[in-house]
């Protein structure tokens, strides 16, 4: 079995924390539609933090919230 892509283990980090975990966005689409707050995407963050063992650039992140720009930063911080 192929291991799951990091945009794949983001989507899994996701909908562990989203209000709504059937309702995920598309991989460029923006994070806080609908009921999402500040509070499930700081808990998405750390979610993200325990299972990459990394430190997420949150500026970044806020600035263009989408599954690639969060896969495309844990991909920069792990190498």
């Amino acid at each position: 079995m192929a291991r799951d892509t990091v945009l794949e283990q983001v989507e899994q980090c996701w909908r562990g924390v989203a209000p709504d975990p059937d309702l995920v966005p598309a991989p460029d689409e923006n994070l806080f539609r609908g009921d999402v707050d500040s509070f499930v995407f700081i808990q998405f963050v750390r979610a993200l933090g325990a299972r990459f063992q990394v430190e997420l650039p949150l500026v970044e992140i806020f600035e263009n919230p989408t599954f690639r720009t969060v896969a495309d930063c844990i991909g920069r911080t792990g190498e």
